[in-house]
Parts: C-alpha cells; structure tokens; sequence
C-alpha cells in the first residue's frame, strides 16, 4: 500500500507540473486543483469582476451622456418652434404691412386722379375768359381749398 501511495503522489507531483490551463472549462482535474491551489481562479474571478465594473461604469457614463445629449436635442427643438413661431408671425405682419401698402397705393392713385382732375378743373377755369371775374375767383378759391383738402388726405396716404 505503501508503493501504491509513492505512486500516487509521484503521478499527482508528475502531472502537477504539467502545462496547465487557466480557464476551468478548459483545463483538466490536475489544472482545477492546481489553480485552486494557487489562487488563479480567484485572480480570474476578481479581474472579470473589475472588468465587470469597468463596463458598468462605462455604460453608467454613455447613458448620462445620451441623457445630456437628449436634453440638447430637446432645447434645440424647443428653441426652433419658438424661432419658426416667430418667423411666422413676422411673415404674417409683413403680409398685412403689403397689403396695407397695396390699399394705400391704391388709395394714392385715387387721391391723385382726383388732384389731377381739380388741377384740370383750375386750368380750365383760368383760361375762361366768359365768367365774371368775381364768379371765376370765388370758384377758383373753393377749388384750391378742394385741392388743399386732397393733397392733406394724400400726404396722410402716404405718411407724411
């Protein structure tokens, strides 16, 4: 029994100081136990927990990341509906300054019709040589005030 034993623990030193493997799904009998020995596979255990903890930490960094990131793209949203509801508001006032514009030219055009027309009126008068002077310059007053009267309402059409 005594040579058996020899044996035995010549083939367990024999085969202990083979290659051995450090991975436990890999290795043998004699590499568990020497591994076990040795502390390896709690060296293993703790780098794959530090690694563990590294990935935590760099996925803990990417998710606040993506939160500020989110939080931006937020802002920046917020901001270009206020900036497009400006420019719609803008468009809106530009359009009622155009056609207030266009009514006021229209206007303008009418009021200087009218002036055209009271100026021809004056002309004609003047070159009357039938009325009686008294008639013809109580009529050319009544005009110029009439032309005084249009060209106010022309200069309020134009914004004078």
């Amino acid at each position: 029994m005594k040579l058996w034993t020899i044996a035995a623990l010549a083939a367990l030193v024999a085969l202990g100081g083979c290659a051995r493997n450090e991975d436990p799904a890999k290795g043998g009998f004699f590499s568990g136990i020497a591994n076990m020995s040795d502390g390896t596979y709690e060296r293993r255990q703790q780098d794959r927990k530090e690694a563990l903890e590294n990935e935590q930490d760099m996925n803990l960094q990417k998710q606040r990341e993506l939160e500020r990131t989110n939080a931006q793209r937020d802002a920046v949203a917020a901001q270009r509906a206020q900036v497009e509801s400006q420019a719609a508001a803008l468009e809106s006032e530009v359009s009622a300054l155009k056609a207030k514009l266009a009514k006021a030219k229209t206007q303008h055009g009418d009021l200087q019709r009218q002036a055209d027309v009271l100026q021809a009126k004056i002309d004609v008068l003047q070159q009357d040589s039938f009325t009686p002077p008294a008639d013809k310059a109580a009529r050319l007053d009544a005009l110029r005030k009439e032309k005084a009267d249009l060209e106010k309402q022309i200069d309020t059409a134009i914004g004078r």
